[in-house]
């Protein structure tokens, strides 16, 4: 309600008008004090869609209310398998995804020096010539690796399969995909010990939840999927209510809510697990039947950890030999049991899952299933080596942000490729150093044919139309690959992107998931929760242990150096707002992202007081965080929980472009360089 100041000015004011209003007759004082009735505005038309969130891979089912056709609110579909009604704040920012100011809304094409920011707009006709010349240039090049083509990793859908397709057959070598670590399942260690790659893991299942450095429940692939195991295990349901426990550098969101945190140095959680595997068969606590029936080269693996006591790994991971021994306990007693950990280095990976093969985690009633689904574009980490050896002569990149996620390695592919586009809605740090840009639409304007794996493995194919017509001059990411390959000159594509989309829909019998609700989209599970019995692709047919025997055949268990030019352990980590390196261009996102420190729209440091004292650090002060290959700006905030010498850093903040809301907001902690583990710091 609005209040006017009653000043002796005013008092005059509103004297004079109640006097004239008096002194009118009575019909133009009728006329002139009636309060104006203004009519009901009219009824508009209100629809709703069906469609997928696409904000990041775990594919979530989302409803679109549409008036007159624009989209004013999205919610979570109650019946999704995948999300089950539920939304997580990336979903919640779709709407100001679709209406952000700074999107690209034509195709542009460098008009001048890379990261001038100099463009000039062209056709998309123009802009299909062009990339079809360059590619065809390139293959007339001198260079091993003429035309390379980069997306996210991720399940299958029909845009990233329509730029395999581009890129030309697997054998080529030239198709690749970049993966998050943080958010990704332990893929590596599954391919070496199961021989595939597609495994899950159920965690309602067990009984205990020992997690090594992975913030599962800020950090996972299916953030509302994840969250609902957690309340599963934490709800009971007429069993033993589960124990959850946390093993990371920091006090996160997920070690708050656990039963018990045990702070390790950064990178050494891996080492941690080699001393409870150790302990386990020292205290003949481990699944013999399952080691002896299903398990390959376990007694070379056991000679291996003679070195890793629970005296000397305390050592080097600051966990006091006592909580070592007590968590073997639990582990060889609580059973089922998950330990779990995301695609950190190779060595936690094997440690970690080795611990399941002992437990047996790996079998009939255990937690680790054998995921049937499409194989879809999986991590590749010979991606930054392959392009760093052979830059191509022709790049095309799609809706991902190499410039961003990994500056110090990107930068130089990035300089030394001829030709670079990039498909993206945004002009983001890698589309800034691009040649063309071919702005794409986002989730809610395109349409949706792609395969996800739920939680407890099954697998779900998402088919939708798009839900709203697309605000600009944009095109679906597959429809750009497809006209791509039509200007070409290739005949093996549809002639038009509605018959390419309705052919794999037809291919894959989900014609009826369009029409069956009347809301444009649906979903089908096509195959319900993975088989327990697990399936093993190696040699033997059985789990392996070589690998990671040979991997510590190569270790050393160093000790952390107590003083040096970098003193410090450095964390970064993953807020939920940021997942996948991504969300800082919209300000929702902004704002959720520090909830736990209070603290947004910056780059800030965890640090314990003790440790800041001693670098004459105090709260909320700017400081500089230094590696041996970078430095970047911070804001200090100490807190009593954090572990003593480490300085925690979150990842997502820090871009130099992506729209108004992201660019010059924070320091991008990947300057420092990837795996980087010690820095120092000072006040600046």
């Amino acid at each position: 309600m609005y209040f006017m100041e009653i000043s002796r000015k005013n008092f005059l004011k509103l004297g004079m008008f109640s006097g004239f209003g008096f002194a009118l007759p009575d019909w133009a004082a009728k006329w002139a004090l009636k309060p104006r009735e203004d009519l009901p505005p009219p009824l508009l038309d209100e629809t709703s869609a069906h469609t997928v969130c696409g904000l990041c891979p775990s594919g979530c089912g989302m409803r679109v209310r549409r008036v007159d056709g624009r989209a004013v609110g999205v919610s979570g579909i109650a019946k999704h398998p995948v999300n089950q009604g539920s939304l997580c704040p990336k979903g919640a920012a779709a709407l100001q995804e679709l209406y952000h100011p700074d999107r690209v809304r034509g195709p542009l094409l460098r008009d001048g020096a890379r990261g001038s920011g100099s463009w000039k707009k062209i056709t998309w006709q123009a802009a299909f010539e062009l990339l079809s010349k360059k590619i065809v240039r390139a293959g007339a090049g001198n260079r091993k690796l003429p035309f390379a083509a980069l997306t996210s990793a991720r399940a299958w859908d029909i845009q990233g399969e329509m730029l395999r397709g581009l890129a030309g057959s697997p054998g080529k070598d030239n198709f690749f995909a970049l993966g998050f670590p943080l958010s990704e399942p332990p893929s590596d260690a599954y391919e070496k010990m199961h021989g595939l790659r597609q495994v899950g893991f159920d965690i309602t299942r067990a009984k205990l939840v020992v997690s090594f450095g992975f913030d599962w429940l800020q950090s996972s692939c299916a953030p509302v999927e994840t969250q609902r195991a957690f309340a599963l295990l934490r709800s009971a349901s007429g069993k033993e209510r589960a124990q959850i426990i946390q093993i990371e550098p920091r006090l996160s969101v997920t070690a708050g809510k656990s039963d018990q945190w045990i702070a390790v140095h950064p990178g050494t959680e891996g080492f941690l697990a080699l001393a409870l595997a150790r302990q386990l068969i020292a205290n003949g606590t481990y699944d013999r039947g399952f080691v002896n029936s299903r398990c390959q080269g376990f007694e070379d693996f056991k000679n291996s950890l003679e070195r890793y006591s629970p005296q000397e790994v305390s050592e080097v991971t600051g966990t006091p030999p006592k909580e070592i021994l007590l968590l073997a306990d639990k582990l060889g007693s609580l059973k089922p049991s998950a330990a779990i950990t995301n695609r950190g280095p190779l060595l936690t990976q094997l440690a970690v899952h080795a611990l399941n093969a002992l437990l047996g985690n790996i079998s009939e009633g255990g937690v680790f299933l054998t995921v049937e689904n499409m194989a879809g574009f999986r991590a590749d980490d010979s991606a930054l080596e392959t392009l760093t050896r052979h830059p191509p002569e022709a790049l095309l990149v799609d809706r991902v942000n190499p410039r961003f996620l990994s500056p110090l390695e990107w930068k130089g592919i990035v300089a030394d490729t001829h030709f670079v586009a990039t498909v993206s809605p945004f002009l983001t740090e890698t589309a800034e150093f691009s040649d063309m840009v071919l702005p794409c639409h986002t989730p809610l304007e395109r349409g949706h044919c792609s395969f996800h794996v739920s939680a407890d493995g099954s697998a779900v194919l998402n088919a939708a139309v798009k839900a709203v017509e697309p605000l600009y001059d944009t095109r679906d990411p597959a429809e750009i690959f497809m006209l791509t390959a039509l200007a070409l000159g290739r005949t093996d594509v549809p002639a038009d992107f509605n018959s390419c989309f309705i052919g794999h829909i037809k291919r894959l019998q989900a014609e009826k998931l369009l029409t069956e609700n009347g809301e444009g989209g649906g979903w089908r599970e096509i195959s319900g929760p993975a088989s327990a019995s697990p399936r093993f692709a190696t040699r033997s047919g059985k789990i392996v242990f070589t690998a990671l025997t040979a991997l510590l055949g190569r270790q050393n268990l160093k000790k952390p150096p107590r003083n040096g030019e970098f003193p410090l352990y450095i964390h970064s980590y993953s807020p939920l707002a940021f997942s996948f390196g991504e969300g800082a261009h919209l300000p929702y996102l902004q704002s959720v992202a520090g909830p736990q420190i209070q603290d947004a729209w910056e780059t800030w440091a965890e640090i314990h007081p003790d440790t800041a004292e001693t670098h004459g650090i105090s709260d909320g002060a700017a400081i500089w965080v230094a590696s041996q290959r970078g430095k970047i700006k911070a804001r200090a905030r100490l807190d009593d929980s954090a572990m003593p010498g480490v300085l925690s850093l979150p990842v997502g903040l820090g871009h130099t472009a992506y729209g108004r809301w992201a660019a010059g907001a924070g320091s991008n902690p990947m300057e420092l360089g990837m795996g980087e583990s010690r820095v120092k710091i000072w006040k600046d």
